[in-house]
């Protein structure tokens, strides 16, 4: 899906264990939390040069004179820490070493132009997501940058004429997403929404009505959704839609009369909506009664069927076709292997009568190839155990692209013939530096939890071990994301240093049915934490552990998963890496961004009438039992999980003497998008754990 997952992975998805693309999670780029891609691994909560070196003025921002008596005062930032001498020496040296495995770049978001001649991706091999075009006949043709960009970019969208891409790009990662437009030729780009910032989500233009974007899209502080019409040519927006709950534009009819609207209060209770798009119109289309979630909604090419992805209200994944004006259901596809799995997106062939899915199977990717009038399986696409999705079929319905990565192989483009499901690349390119990554053993398996739950498992360990090694143990984001096997520069950098890499999912992760997803909302949370003990102790008892050097690992949700393991079972840890955590659950639902706020209301809890619940699982009431080292990294620009909650366990830590280190990168939000962010990260916590947890025989070790 386009509008909708991206706004889920850019809004929910948040730094897992490691860096990921962005579009799809929980994707992403990603947009948003660390892969080489773009922004971060496993698909975040909702999901870094030191930043000036002068601290903020304490106390509000006034014109001047006394503050009110009732003002909030800010407190300072926090300044972050500058590495010199021996230290500046070492990050310098684990830089050389990290270096090779983020260039080993990422491609993404492939599509075919119009006339199919030509391939359309996005590529991190400069250093910072960007559009690149290629042959798509010639898979080892060279790969031309369309355009020179300054910041990320994602989601293209090829005009009906073929002449123009339409993209999404935002500054210093804040996550307010404007829409421009370029020509395929290369000229320079023109932005079609200028003026008010909002955080919007992808543009949809109708191939029979081509001279207007749709989106929806909201102020970064609010939850209130509004969809808009805008022209292609440029100009200003009209609105056509408006409500205060969340919610997001997945499709538009190719006549451009009808738009899917999928109203989302929480992430476990969805509503479809058809809307008129010159009234602004609504009448519901799913569900009739109950509540269930709907992961994406598409309308066939002559408007008159919409395939809308649910799991219906149970634990299975369902592919509903209904009659677009009634609502009645004409087929259904069950999900059955496994049937827990998450259908993410889904994609509408224009010609040939195709749908294809892409399915989050836990802890790996599944890819469906449908017949769009039954349902039934037309063609089987086959693929190595790893994380990816599809992409968009072709005008003429033979080829379908997609994205795949697997432990060794970044994630690169490939395009599936859709008579036969064969599986081949759009492109072949060496990356030489691919040298560098370690050969590696990768394993699923389970831990039982306090009360028989089965919690899945993810093992990286290096081929070439010897002896016990010091184990990361990597909690992803969401918090209902998911840990997928994959490609990640992380965990094949921290492998080849001698550590080995445990990615649980605890209750709460996405993909391994609705009972397990919201089996940590509000007050279940205290059982993810035991969940966070059951799995840290599997890890340290294993042959090939060193029970005495584990380490607690994770971003956003996962960062505050760090916090939470730190404070509540400090024996089992010898350090801990937070990206972006949340510290303080007050002040986080005081300043995360709307969208996030409205539905962590059920995640977690109402900030004024569960506020003794919410304190009590802040891991800033417990800080004073923090005793293990700790690295902190943040975003300045951070709409999520404001660089403010950073700050607060970081000055709490120094007050009491407890080794931290603080990294923050001034032109990052809740993501590593950045090459060099990424390589002064990885070599700066690889440091750190050198000299707190390092691998017998490594600096610091003792």
């Amino acid at each position: 899906m386009r509008s909708f997952l991206f706004a889920l992975v850019t809004l929910l998805t948040a730094c897992a264990s490691s860096p990921q693309p962005q579009p799809p999670p929980e994707a992403p780029p990603t947009a948003t939390a660390p892969d080489a891609t773009t922004p971060a691994g496993a698909t975040g909560m909702p999901g870094a040069v030191p930043v000036d070196g002068a601290q903020a003025s304490a106390g509000p921002a006034t014109s001047g004179g006394p503050a009110p008596a009732d003002a909030e005062v800010k407190p300072e930032k926090v300044a972050p820490d500058v590495p010199t001498g021996a230290d500046a020496a070492r990050i310098a040296e684990l830089g050389r070493k990290v270096t090779p495995l983020v260039d080993a770049f990422v491609n993404l978001e492939p599509q075919l132009t119009r006339d199919g001649k030509q391939a359309l991706f996005i590529s991190s091999r400069d250093g910072l997501p960007q559009v690149y075009v290629a042959d798509a006949r010639r898979p080892d043709a060279p790969a031309k940058r369309l355009f020179e960009w300054g910041e990320r970019v994602s989601q293209l969208t090829t005009t009906p004429d073929g002449r123009s891409l339409v993209f999404l790009s935002d500054t210093g990662a804040d996550e307010n997403w404007s829409i421009w437009k370029v020509g395929l030729d290369g000229s320079a780009p023109v932005e079609l929404t200028a003026g008010e910032k909002l955080n919007r989500d992808n543009a949809l233009v109708p191939d029979l009505a081509p001279d207007t974007v749709y989106f929806s899209g909201r102020p970064m502080n609010e939850a209130q959704t509004t969809l808009y019409a805008v022209p292609v040519s440029g100009g200003a927006s009209r609105v056509v839609y408006r409500e205060d709950l969340p919610g997001f534009l997945t499709d538009v009819s190719r006549d451009g009369k009808a738009g899917l609207y999928v109203r989302y209060p929480s992430r476990s209770e969805n509503y479809l909506l058809r809307v008129d798009l010159a009234s602004g119109q609504t009448r519901p289309l799913y569900p009739r009664e109950g509540k269930v979630a709907v992961f994406d909604a598409r309308f066939s090419p002559d408007g008159k069927t919409v395939y809308v992805a649910t799991d219906g209200g149970g634990e299975q994944a369902w592919l509903l076709a209904l009659d677009a004006e009634s609502g009645e259901e004409k087929a259904r596809y069950v999900e059955t292997a496994p049937a827990t799995a998450q259908i993410n997106s889904v994609e509408v062939s224009k010609v040939g009568g195709l749908v294809g899915l892409s399915l989050g199977a836990g802890n790996r990717s599944e890819l469906r190839l449908l017949d769009a009038r039954t349902l039934k399986s037309r063609a089987r696409i086959a693929m190595p155990l790893g994380q990816g999705s599809l992409g968009r079929f072709s005008e003429d319905g033979r080829r379908l692209t997609a994205q795949w990565s697997t432990p060794t192989a970044p994630t690169d483009v490939w395009v599936v013939d859709t008579k036969t499901g064969k599986v081949s690349p759009l492109r072949r390119e060496p990356r030489t530096s691919l040298k560098e990554v370690p050969a590696m053993d990768v394993s699923i398996t389970s831990v039982r939890a306090h009360d028989g739950l089965e919690l899945p498992v993810n093992v990286y360990l290096p081929k070439q071990r010897t002896g016990k090694l010091p184990v990361i143990v990597s909690y992803h984001g969401g918090p209902s994301g998911t840990s997928q096997i994959r490609w990640s520069p992380m965990t094949a950098f921290f492998l080849s240093q001698g550590y080995a890499w445990v990615e649980p999912n605890v209750r709460g992760s996405d993909g391994f049915g609705r009972a397990f997803e919201e089996g940590d909302n509000g007050p279940a949370r205290p059982a993810a934490f035991k969940d966070i003990e059951a799995t840290g102790r599997w890890a340290a008892s294993q042959p090939w552990a060193d029970p005495d050097r584990v380490i607690i690992f994770g971003g956003s949700y996962g960062g505050y998963t760090v916090l939470v393991g730190l404070t509540r079972m400090p024996d089992l840890w010898r350090a801990g890496v937070d990206l972006f955590g949340v510290a303080d659950l007050k002040t986080f639902m005081a300043t995360t961004s709307g969208f996030i706020r409205e539905i962590f209301l059920v995640e977690f809890g109402d900030p004024d009438k569960d506020a003794a619940f919410l304190e009590s699982i802040s891991p800033l009431k417990d800080v004073d039992r923090i005793v293990d080292p700790l690295f902190v990294y943040a975003g300045a620009n951070d709409p999520r999980v404001p660089r403010s909650e950073s700050d607060l366990i970081v000055r709490a830590l120094r007050e009491r003497k407890v080794p931290v280190e603080y990294m923050v990168a001034d032109n990052e939000g809740h993501s590593l998008a950045r090459k060099e962010n990424l390589i002064e990260f990885l070599s700066r916590a690889a440091r750190f754990l050198e000299a707190h947890a390092a691998p017998a025989g490594k600096v610091g070790a003792r």
